[in-house]
Parts: C-alpha cells; sequence; structure tokens
C-alpha cells in the first residue's frame, strides 16, 4: 500500500473505534449524570423526610409541653384553693364545712391526674407529694376548723382591761383557762387528761363564748384527740398545717419550672 492509500485508509478506520468511545463515554457521562441527579434527589427526600420528622417531633413535644402546662396550673389552682379553703372553713358555719370540703378535694384529686400520665419524674415527684398533703389537709380539716374556731372564740372572751392579770371575772378568767387547757392538751398524758376533763368542759361553758354545739363539738374531740392535735391548733402566728403547704406548693412550682412547664402567672402569687 502506497503512502497516499495508507493516508486515506487510516483515517477510516479509526473512525469507528472513536465514534463508539465517544458514544460509550457519553453514555456513561450520561449514567454518571443520572446518577449524580438520582442520589441527589434521594438525599433531598432523606432531608425533606427528616425536616418533616422532627416538624413532626417538634410539633408533638410543643402539644405535649402545652399540655403540662396546663395540667400543672390547674392542679396548682385546685390545690390554692384548697388551701383556701381550709384557712377559712373556721369562720364557715359548721354544718357547711363538709360540703365546702369535699368539692374541692375532689378537684385537687381530678387536677393530679393528668400529670401521674404527663409529668416527668421530678415533676410528678413533686405533684405527688403536694397531693398527700392536700388529702392530708382535708381529713383533718374539719377537725382543725373546729378546734381553732373555739380558740378564736375563746381568745377574744378574754378581759380587753390593760391589767387582765388581775382581771376576776368568771367568763374572762373561764376563758383564758379553757383555752390554756385545749392548746396544751395533747401535751398531758391519759390520767391527767381524765382528771381535767371535767374542769375543761365547765371552763368552756363557763366562758360563754361558745355555744352548746360548738362545747359538745370541742368536747368530743378532747375526748378522741385527733393525731396532730397541736398542729391542727397551731398558735398565735403559726399555722404549721399551712405552712407545709406553702413549703410543698414552692417545690413543686421550682420543679416546673426546671422542666419549662410553664404555670402562667400562678407561680409568682402567694399562696392563700
Amino acid at each position: 500500500m502506497n503512502p497516499a492509500e495508507l493516508a486515506t485508509t487510516v483515517p477510516a478506520l479509526l473512525t469507528l473505534p472513536i465514534a463508539f468511545l465517544t458514544a460509550l463515554w457519553a453514555r456513561r457521562s450520561g449514567e454518571r449524570a443520572a446518577d449524580a441527579a438520582l442520589d441527589a434527589g434521594l438525599r433531598q427526600a432523606r432531608a425533606a423526610v427528616e425536616a418533616a420528622r422532627l416538624q413532626r417531633l417538634g410539633e408533638d413535644e410543643s402539644r405535649r409541653r402545652d399540655a403540662l402546662t396546663d395540667a400543672s396550673a390547674a392542679f396548682l389552682r385546685a390545690a390554692d384553693a384548697l388551701a383556701a379553703t381550709v384557712r377559712g372553713l373556721p369562720e364557715a358555719a359548721h354544718e357547711r364545712r363538709r360540703t365546702r370540703l369535699a368539692d374541692r378535694a375532689l378537684a385537687v384529686e381530678t387536677g393530679y391526674g393528668p400529670l401521674e400520665l404527663l409529668a416527668p419524674p421530678i415533676l410528678r415527684s413533686r405533684a405527688h407529694a403536694l397531693l398527700g398533703h392536700c388529702q392530708e389537709l382535708a381529713r383533718v380539716a374539719v377537725d382543725r376548723a373546729v378546734l381553732r374556731s373555739a380558740v378564736a372564740a375563746l381568745e377574744n372572751g378574754w378581759c380587753l382591761h390593760p391589767d387582765a392579770e388581775f382581771c376576776e371575772h368568771p367568763q374572762h378568767t373561764s376563758a383564758a383557762v379553757a383555752r390554756d387547757l385545749l392548746v396544751d392538751w395533747s401535751g398531758k398524758d391519759a390520767e391527767q387528761r381524765w382528771q381535767e376533763r371535767d374542769l375543761l368542759a365547765f371552763c368552756l361553758r363557763e366562758s360563754r363564748c361558745l355555744s352548746e354545739e360548738e362545747t359538745a363539738r370541742v368536747l368530743a374531740l378532747a375526748d378522741r384527740l385527733p393525731a396532730g392535735w397541736s398542729q391542727l391548733i397551731g398558735g398565735y402566728f403559726r399555722d404549721p398545717l399551712l405552712e407545709r403547704f406553702t413549703e410543698l406548693r414552692g417545690l413543686l412550682v421550682e420543679a416546673a419550672r426546671s422542666t419549662q412547664a410553664r404555670v402562667g402567672s400562678v407561680p409568682g402569687q402567694d399562696p392563700p
């Protein structure tokens, strides 16, 4: 083959491989582009699914937190209402005391239910402690009201003269003695209480501070001697049962804040 023929033949022979390789490279480039597009699409799809999942989790968490906030605030309001009722019960008519108390106690029991399901452990524990004290308050509130009402009436029956210690008015003296006997009643042993039972009855009647029905209720309690007598009566400036309520309430509010269960403006208020 002469040079002229070779120059014509070689390009012709190379045309098919070059065309084939060009098509192959184009195909592979297309496949790579398709794979890249597919991979990008998959990444976008996964990102969209993950974003939707996170959004759903965020919405669920927000709803759970809102529900926890509502439940915490409702329970706290119910507990505060019970404490306010217990505080005011000595001034209420005796026949209305149990009815007023029952509604408040039921509201506390009902209010605790959602927290049992929604609250994290620390908040649930604090709420349960407050619930237990509220149950104790409801249990002793009527006895507390009878005793505190009687003590207040006896103190109001004392002599108002500046030299009251020299007062010999039988009603004033009886009121002072009856009050002291009641305050110290649980500190006496059974023998002392038996010996002074008649004196207590006499002084309560002689003071004329209580009605016959009120006197009978006080004497029935003195005979029964409920547990925590001194806490039921309290003191001039102290009310141990409601002080304990305030303490447990504060711990609950603290736990609610630490778990981001917003309880509205209630925690900023003083307990009733």
